[in-house]
């Protein structure tokens, strides 16, 4: 029984009880107990004077006989619960009838105790009773702080179920000068005109609304642009995410961007986009972005035209530097080659790093310095590009005339090849016919390939010429090159792992 009283105690903390009882004897009796257990004990003679009381006490719990002078205990329980729901009603009585018990349920009673009442039955009652008050309590103050954390984001909030908007935040509401999401709902109609047409951005069109899309891809990280209640265009990332365990319902975060001035980033006609490009400070911005909201990035290499790619998390950034933690095969391709590419969902274009300030294979972390965005990269290839062996044979024919000047093969794939010659030609240039014969190691006997192709790109450097020349193999033709190219992928597969094991 002690041990009993001790919890009770302990969770009584803060806790009153109105006891209720026409009985003088008993009363008293019941006093003395509860008075060892909780630090504010009322008492009342009646109903009436019971529900007197309450009113002016609020305790959270009340303790009564049911047939009473004046008001019985079922009335005074109905008008306690039609003011405090949660309050808690504990009925001791000699009553036993089948309409007292029902009505006393239909009121909310919490605990039905017969007269005379056992002390282990009532300490029992006492502990669920001053327990359930204590979790309710804990509930309420959790409710309030997520309330509160909820409504007053620095982002837009909006909560889903089965797709239908339930909850917004304050800021939401805030930013389009309503008040209720009933408002917003009216004055809208739906959410799917809510975010605006802008290229490179997320919004509805005839195949899907941008909730479908976004859902598609929890997790990722969307360009948006909204027109607020000042009917001003404001920029914003967009987040999708589940919560577990709910399948039927998610949260959408919208991060206010627009002071940041990126919108140029996504305007192909915008004169300033060049040079914003190049702005390291803007490749940070985004970067923090990216960081801040737990996103992914992916950092790219090239070995040898073999793509390495590793998913990175970014763990520190400054106005210099930005910190990311990556697999060790990546970092090992990051001190082996002079350039390495960063990508994510939210970047305009990839980021080209091209300053490696430090390589920590313990932490498994580098940190990079000079950075800008490009407009293509590497990994955007559509075909895979790989240099060769070093045993291809290439001659190239110009007007049925063949080059005798120095030439090899830098890269080659299913539809080009890139290659270095020491001089040009007369009456060489972009878009100009020549003819490629090239023989290619393979498994089994040398591929043999003449075919017809198109000078793409001239590059002139200090001593040598780079020409990409484009081609279409026949099926035949194709089938080879395409064994070739994966025999090839495969050595250079395997001479990684070797520089991987050897360091």
């Amino acid at each position: 029984m002690n041990e009993k009283l001790h919890k009770i105690q302990t969770l009584s903390e803060n806790i009153s009880v109105l006891y209720v009882e026409d009985n003088p004897g008993l009363r008293a009796n019941i006093e003395q107990l509860l008075g060892k257990i909780f630090p504010n004990i009322l008492s009342a003679a009646n109903g009436l004077e019971g529900y007197k009381t309450f009113k002016k006490h609020k305790p959270r719990l009340v303790i009564t006989d049911i047939n009473m002078p004046h008001m019985n205990g079922i009335e005074m329980a109905k008008k306690i619960k039609a003011e405090e729901p949660d309050t808690k009603i504990i009925y001791i009585t000699a009553y036993n009838e089948k309409e007292y018990l029902l009505e006393a349920i239909n009121v909310g009673v919490f605990r039905y105790l017969p007269k005379p009442v056992k002390v282990d039955q009532l300490l029992d009652a006492l502990y669920d009773a001053v327990k359930t008050i204590q979790n309710e309590k804990n509930k309420h103050l959790y409710d309030a702080q997520i309330n509160d954390i909820f409504n007053y984001q620095n982002n837009l909030l909006i909560m889903f179920q089965n797709a239908h908007p339930v909850i917004v935040n304050q800021r939401f509401l805030d930013f389009f000068g309503v008040e209720t999401l009933d408002d917003f709902l009216h004055k809208y109609t739906t959410m799917d005109s809510m975010l605006k047409e802008h290229e490179g951005f997320l919004s509805s069109n005839k195949e899907r609304t941008w909730y479908e899309e976004a859902s598609a891809d929890p997790g990722k990280l969307f360009h948006t642009k909204m027109v607020n209640c000042h009917d001003e265009n404001r920029h914003l990332i967009m987040k999708y995410r589940e919560i577990p365990h709910h399948n039927d319902s998610t949260i959408v975060s919208f991060d206010d961007v627009t002071e940041l001035n990126l919108l140029t980033l996504f305007d192909k006609n915008s004169a300033d986009k060049d040079k914003v490009l190049q702005d390291k400070k803007t490749v940070l911005k985004f970067m923090k972005i990216v960081s801040e909201n737990n996103a992914e990035v992916k950092l790219h290499n090239f070995y040898r035209g073999l793509t390495i790619t590793n998913p990175t998390v970014i763990v520190h950034m400054d106005d210099e530097q930005v910190v990311v933690k990556t697999s060790y095969s990546q970092l090992k391709i990051v001190k082996l080659v002079k350039n390495t590419t960063i990508s994510s969902d939210v970047f305009p274009s990839a980021v080209l790093c091209k300053s490696v300030k430090e390589i920590d294979f313990d932490k498994q972390m580098i940190t990079f310095t000079d950075m800008q965005f490009i407009p293509r990269s590497g990994n955007d290839r559509k075909y895979i590009r790989l240099e060769p062996e070093g045993n291809e044979k290439v001659t190239l024919f110009i007007d049925d005339k063949k080059f005798f000047g120095e030439i090899r093969i830098i890269d080659i794939s299913i539809v080009s090849l890139k290659l270095e010659l020491n001089a040009l030609p007369p009456r060489f240039e972009t878009g100009t016919t020549v003819n490629i014969s090239m023989v290619l190691p393979t498994t089994h006997a040398p591929l043999s390939i003449n075919t017809p192709a198109t000078v793409y790109r001239i590059d002139e450097f200090e001593r040598c010429f780079h020409v990409v020349v484009l081609f279409e193999l026949n099926e035949l033709k194709h089938k080879g090159m395409s064994e070739y190219l994966s025999n090839r992928q495969m050595t250079l597969i395997r001479e990684f792992k070797a520089l991987e094991i050897k360091s």
